[in-house]
């Protein structure tokens, strides 16, 4: 099997990510190691991993600190995070989980369980991303994953990535009205922080970006995408 994409690899204590690291170059993975949380949040401020394997334990922050500030700051709903850790009660792995951790291995791990569950990380990884691959849309407005920019008659626009979501949930379904609360439970993992306010305001910043007449505001209900 073949993947496309970075894995970030945040050590922290007790890490045996050095152990782990030749199977994932069986598998022909790209990764990048990093040692800190300011390091992991830094990469992640330029660069959209496929996957983040990080120990739990890492520095002032531990990973569930650091999930919740990934999945907020990074605004990267793609990226799927797995936690590492020696502690086996359950309330960790559940306060993991609900941070936005989408699984959680406990140390020390066995070298052929990791390898069957990577794969599956990874099948899960690129069916999440590959829902938001490039879109041509209408002949004058396309969306280009890689980059995070909207074409639009033949011009390049570029978006924020929560910008670029709810660009290609309208775009997925033209003239369909998005309510408020579709579209927060579609872009953002934890929706129910999300104020209606903030989708107003990024609707108001695609508008000034791609031009007014794209984006069909329904009062009281939500948004659609009109070819």
């Amino acid at each position: 099997m073949s993947h496309s994409g970075t894995l970030l690899l945040v050590e922290g204590r007790n890490s045996q990510f050095g152990e782990l690291a030749p199977i994932l170059k069986k598998l022909k993975l790209t990764y990048k190691t990093v040692k800190s949380s300011d390091e992991a949040l830094k990469y992640f401020s330029s660069e959209s991993p496929i996957m983040v394997l990080m120990d739990l334990l890492i520095d002032a922050k531990d990973a569930i600190d650091l999930t919740g500030e990934i999945r907020n700051a990074s605004e990267n709903g793609w990226s799927n995070i797995i936690v590492f850790s020696e502690r086996r009660e359950n309330y960790v792995e559940i306060t993991a989980l609900n941070a936005g951790a989408n699984d959680f291995m406990i140390k020390p791990v066995n070298k052929r369980l990791f390898e069957s569950r990577l794969n599956a990380w990874l099948r899960q990884a690129v069916d999440t991303r590959n829902s938001h691959k490039e879109t041509l849309l209408n002949g004058d407005i396309y969306l280009d994953e890689e980059r995070y920019i909207a074409v639009v008659n033949q011009s390049e626009v570029v978006l924020q990535r929560k910008e670029f979501q709810i660009m290609f949930l309208l775009l997925s379904k033209p003239q369909k009205v998005f309510s408020r609360v579709e579209i927060k439970e579609s872009v953002w993992l934890d929706s129910g922080r999300v104020r209606n306010r903030t989708i107003d305001v990024h609707i108001r910043n695609l508008r000034s970006k791609i031009g007014g007449r794209y984006i069909r505001t329904y009062k009281g209900i939500g948004y659609s995408f009109e070819p």
